[in-house]
């Protein structure tokens, strides 16, 4: 794979995109004690919580999840617009 160093960061952070869209589309459903439920809150963990303790405590959980989002893509527009900077071509 050409250009490893910058498709296996945008490939990870698009997984972690896709599974918080997941964990908000199973949201509506409730219940924690689906397995599917508890390891989507498992694998969303590590993003969730540094989004939640910098956004205000009154927000509702798919706010938080939400606002994770939202970082995600900014940290994928800004590794891509990084690249560019770099002059290197992605074709």
């Amino acid at each position: 794979m050409r250009n490893w160093y910058y498709h296996v960061p945008d490939m990870l952070l698009a997984v972690a995109s896709y599974l918080i869209v997941a964990r908000l589309a199973l949201l509506p459903l409730g219940g924690d004690r689906s397995a599917i439920v508890r390891a989507l809150r498992m694998l969303t963990t590590p993003v969730v919580a540094p989004v939640a303790a910098i956004t205000p405590r009154m927000l509702p959980a798919p706010a938080v999840l939400l606002a994770a989002l939202a970082w995600l893509y900014a940290a994928r527009v800004l590794l891509r617009a990084g690249m560019a900077a770099t002059g290197l071509r992605l074709g």
